[in-house]
């Protein structure tokens, strides 16, 4: 099928490898993310919903931050840096 439908072009067949998951979301990332909503945004959540919860769309993982784990990511001088590689 594939020569049916690429004729005209140079095909070449490369080794196969085993195909993994992987997700490389965690809480620090998540939260570096909140950080670049700003305060305000995340702190309006929080007093409507009482707890910012993000779900990774990519491996469906929740994370959860209550009050003093918003306030830590506003802190933390850390945080505010964001990661280290740029994605």
């Amino acid at each position: 099928m594939v020569h049916r439908l690429f004729h005209q072009e140079d095909l070449r067949q490369l080794p196969a490898r085993p195909v993994r998951f992987h997700c490389n979301c965690s809480q620090q990332r998540v939260g570096t993310m909140l950080t670049s909503l700003g305060q305000d945004e995340v702190d309006s959540i929080l007093a409507e919903q009482g707890k910012v919860e993000v779900t990774c769309e990519f491996c469906g993982r929740s994370y959860h931050f209550d009050g003093v784990d918003v306030a830590g990511l506003f802190t933390d001088p850390q945080a505010a840096q964001g990661p280290e590689s740029v994605q």
